[in-house]
């Protein structure tokens, strides 16, 4: 497991290959996906009602999936109620479903 700072705060990485084995870095690419796809969340009212304070705390890059797979990214935040959980990745349009645990951002 690596380290990365994600909006100025650091977050637990796990870099998961295409041949299932264990990376040592997210590429600039995952990082600027990975802060777009948490900004999306933050920006969300729901989130923000459901989630106050809330800080992600993990992130895992699946490169066997394509970015525009749901489960590419997993994003854990905690919060005073304990851990939610989100699968992330890249759409048509930005989506945030709270019931199922998706957020997706346009790739740009």
């Amino acid at each position: 497991m690596i380290t990365a700072t994600i909006h100025g705060q650091a977050v637990e990485v796990e870099v998961i290959e295409a041949d299932g084995s264990s990376g040592t870095a997210l590429d600039q690419d995952e990082l600027d996906l990975i802060a777009a796809l948490d900004a999306r969340l933050r920006e969300h009212p729901g989130f923000a009602r459901a989630y106050a304070g809330a800080r992600l705390t993990r992130v895992d890059t699946n490169r066997m999936l394509r970015d525009t797979e749901e489960g590419r990214f997993y994003l854990r935040y905690h919060h005073d109620g304990g851990d939610i959980e989100f699968w992330g990745h890249t759409a048509e349009a930005p989506v945030v479903d709270l019931e199922r645990g998706i957020v997706a951002v346009r790739r740009t």
